[in-house]
């Protein structure tokens, strides 16, 4: 296959196919007039580049697999992809968190401001304003 018929199967674009090449992931055999021949192979192997990247991994890591899976054992290869999920799996969990009480803060910050009365003056600062302040420090002072 050249290197359209690829980039059209996979959805994975030339220059990225080119990337993965240069970048030592996928090594495209070349046909006597220097054109890029791709195989089934290719496209599980992308494949198999595109579930990790699905699952946070870095392309270092995943070329590291990748020379495990080409070299070595699939013992190996599960050998180092358990902690290397376990890291994203943590890192997940760690965002959550994060997110979980940003979601707390935005709430307190909306029931404050629902709380505001509507008014034609100029906006003061104890109504708005502190529901950034409040969540900011922590304190949910009206």
């Amino acid at each position: 296959m050249k290197i359209s018929e690829v980039a059209e199967r996979s959805g994975v674009p030339a220059s990225t196919l080119r990337y993965y090449e240069r970048f030592g992931i996928l090594a495209a055999h070349r046909s006597p007039n220097g054109y890029r021949d791709f195989d089934e192979g290719h496209l599980e192997r992308l494949d198999f580049i595109a579930s990790a990247k699905r699952l946070g991994l870095e392309l270092p890591e995943i070329r590291r697999l990748l020379e495990l899976a080409d070299t070595g054992t699939c013992t190996g290869v599960k050998a180092a992809l358990q902690p290397l999920l376990a890291e994203q799996i943590a890192a997940v969990e760690r965002q959550l968190r994060i997110l979980a009480e940003l979601q707390e803060q935005l709430s307190a910050a909306q029931a404050h401001v629902d709380t505001c009365p509507d008014s034609d003056e100029r906006c003061r600062s104890e109504c708005a304003f502190r529901a950034f302040a409040g969540t900011a420090s922590g304190s949910n002072q009206g």
